[in-house]
């Protein structure tokens, strides 16, 4: 049903229901893996809405009798396995607090010992655990993550329910202990195949490197990615969202996928301006209003673009302005030459510095910007000060 209390595009939050746009397929296969106790593994660029079609698909799951017990960390933003096995935790107590499990039952005789803060107006506990993080060593970090495993194993063998542990930003474990925190969690993994585990990630090229031939997870996961919605589904779940503001012309649908695709996140940020100035002005959006649109969130991100712009070196500026001119053939001496480019050698390091930046990606073999807001800047504030 439409939300009859604004505006029906949002974005920096999980959605679901009218705001949540197609996924139907990728929905089932993620519940499927969530009650068979498959290892799933949810791929695809950046913003393009795995985090919601996950939380999206558990929320069907918990339809299914018996009811799945679904935990899930986002681990883009943890330091080590304590945060990790920290949330986790808090997870599990928000997610059975309808089996009425005592907090002992859930978090007792766990080790490292787990520390709990109740909070004083009844909201859901602070749970850490309770060793000194900054003389711990990886190898209690490693105990505790076995140990919230452990936990979910029998929780499962004790309530006879599935039990889902969804791992957003997986890749980022690679960042503890490097490749070795990579074979503990696959260890972990292999050694719970009771559970089932939904792993999610966006740095696409990192991916690859950790399920190939000599890495860690190489054929651990079942693979579904997450390719950009169909213009043909898309354009008219945009369309009808903006005729309930202020009206819509035909095609605006198809020119905001144009303009600001393939990335849901990006789409839905540029409608979600487009449906604001329809009802500011009082009339129905058309297509070049789009363009106008695109323009108000490239203006209202222009402080951080500056930002962003001025904590990078020359040679990455340089190489930004070339690329936002759309100049293909970008390690050739005939372009580095008539845009006074360094060395090839030069221009890959930078490349590839900006590419671990998240500022640009590959796409079919050629460099391209992450965020059509930061190119549509360059291309206008900074591009043409090399022609």
């Amino acid at each position: 049903m439409p939300d009859p209390t604004g505006n029906p595009f949002r974005i920096g939050e999980h959605v679901s229901g009218y705001h949540f746009a197609d996924r139907e397929e990728e929905m089932a296969r993620i519940r499927a893996a969530m009650l068979s106790a498959s290892s799933l593994l949810v791929y695809g660029l950046r913003r393009m809405g795995k985090s919601s079609t996950i939380a999206n698909a558990g929320e069907s799951a918990r339809h299914s009798r018996p009811k799945p017990i679904v935990v899930s960390v986002d681990m883009a933003t943890a330091t080590n396995l304590f945060d990790v096995s920290a949330r986790l935790l808090g997870s599990l107590y928000r997610e059975t607090r309808w089996l009425k499990l005592r907090l002992e039952d859930l978090l007792g005789g766990l080790a490292p010992r787990v520390t709990v803060k109740l909070d004083e107006r009844g909201g859901p506990p602070a749970i850490t655990f309770g060793i000194d993080r900054r003389i711990a060593g990886e190898e209690e970090r490693r105990q505790a993550l076995e140990g919230v495993f452990d936990r979910f194993s029998r929780i499962r063998e004790e309530t006879g329910r599935p039990v889902a542990v969804v791992l957003d930003e997986f890749q980022a474990v690679t960042s503890f202990a490097g490749e070795s925190s990579e074979w503990h969690l696959r260890d972990v993994m292999q050694r719970h195949g009771d559970l089932a585990i939904i792993c999610a990630g966006s740095q696409e090229s990192l991916i690859h490197d950790m399920i190939g031939p000599k890495r860690a997870f190489y054929k651990m996961f079942d693979m579904l990615p997450l390719a950009p919605i169909a213009p043909a589904v898309f354009s008219p779940w945009l369309e009808e969202r903006l005729e309930r503001g202020s009206g819509v012309a035909p095609g605006v649908g198809l020119e905001l996928l144009r303009l600001a695709g393939p990335r849901t996140q990006d789409v839905i940020q540029v409608a979600r301006q487009l449906y604001f100035r329809g009802l500011a002005a009082r009339r129905r959006v058309d297509r070049p209003d789009v363009q106008a649109a695109l323009e108000d969130v490239v203006n209202g991100e222009a402080p951080l673009l500056r930002s962003i712009w001025g904590g990078l070196s020359a040679q990455q500026q340089d190489v930004l302005r070339v690329v936002a001119l759309g100049v293909d053939r970008l390690y050739s001496a005939e372009v580095r030459d008539q845009y006074g480019l360094p060395g090839a050698s030069s221009v890959h390091k930078a490349v590839q510095a900006l590419i671990a930046r998240g500022l640009l990606v590959t796409e079919n073999e050629k460099v391209a910007f992450d965020s059509p807001f930061f190119l549509r800047w360059v291309r206008t504030a900074v591009a043409p000060d090399i022609g």
